[in-house]
């Protein structure tokens, strides 16, 4: 099992909200999601109007990547709410089937894992004895 959640992902006047893999392996400098090629359609972001490719380095080798130039308001299902905006890139890689958040967003996010193997997790407002399970 791993930790999955459930995020808002608005950008350009259009939201989604979709279930993201937690991925504490995804380092990146600043917040950032990928998304599939999927997501980017819902979201009106594929084709790119404007391309910026780089190369990324994943388990699987150097896979090409497409950035977004906006920045996406991401939000953290929180049963009843959202928590507030966090400004982030958005990545494009096809190779992927689902959203990963990066290690930064995962912070930006207030998301705290308690086990990955079990999928379990807080937000850092909730109360300590507070366990949440994976979304699907």
């Amino acid at each position: 099992m791993s930790v999955r959640v459930k995020l808002k992902i608005c950008i350009r006047g259009k939201c989604v909200v979709t279930s993201a893999l937690v991925n504490s392996g995804y380092e990146a400098v600043e917040p950032e999601l990928a998304i599939p090629l999927n997501l980017a359609h819902d979201l009106g972001l594929w084709p790119p109007d404007v391309i910026i490719v780089e190369e990324a380095l994943t388990a699987g080798g150097s896979v090409p990547i497409y950035i977004i130039k906006d920045k996406a308001l991401v939000s953290l299902a929180l049963n009843d709410r959202f928590t507030d905006n966090v400004k982030c890139i958005i990545v494009i890689n096809p190779y992927i089937d689902e959203p990963l958040i990066s290690d930064q967003l995962i912070d930006a996010l207030g998301i705290i894992v308690i086990s990955f193997g079990q999928g379990l997790w807080r937000h850092i407002s909730d109360p300590v004895d507070k366990i949440r399970k994976s979304s699907r």
